[in-house]
């Protein structure tokens, strides 16, 4: 029996994006604007795509919004694979404890409590957005050491 990691390298790249886009349509916001100058760029529109013919409601944009659509969409979210990082529990090893205090409440303040433990830990991948707020905050402390992180991995941002 295999298992699924050696599944997933046995598919080619089409398939293994097409299974990652089928698996976020119960769960991502998608759209269904065939007009959008954006669209064959835009993950939401991709999602989409892939929505089965059977539920009668589904979440999606509502394309009537006058900020959707265009040129500049307010929801557009480009189709681009991006290097994450993953986890940061030894961020605080050198560190000392008073700094480790404050940096860990300041990103507890700028995340909140479950979003803060879930990117520490390596539930949640942490965005180039995210890693620079670590950055700045660890700055905006003292700390000029490096910031660690536990692995990272290519994504797209959802």
């Amino acid at each position: 029996m295999k298992t699924k990691k050696r599944e997933q390298e046995n598919l080619s790249a089409a398939q293994l994006e097409e299974q990652v886009m089928r698996n976020k349509v119960g769960n991502y916001l998608v759209c269904f604007l065939d007009q959008c100058p954006l669209h064959d760029q835009c993950l939401r529109w991709i999602v989409g795509q892939y929505v089965d013919t059977m539920p009668f409601a589904q979440t999606a944009i509502n394309p009537r919004n006058p900020k959707i659509g265009g040129a500049h969409c307010a929801m557009f979210r480009k189709k681009q694979r991006v290097l994450m990082k993953r986890g940061f529990k030894n961020l605080y090893l050198d560190m000392p404890g008073r700094m480790e205090y404050h940096i860990r409440h300041h990103l507890i303040l700028l995340w909140s409590r479950k979003k803060y433990f879930e990117m520490r830990r390596g539930d949640r991948l942490i965005t180039p957005e995210q890693q620079q707020d670590i950055i700045d905050v660890c700055r905006h402390h003292g700390w000029t050491g490096p910031i660690v992180y536990d692995g990272e991995q290519e994504d797209w941002l959802w």
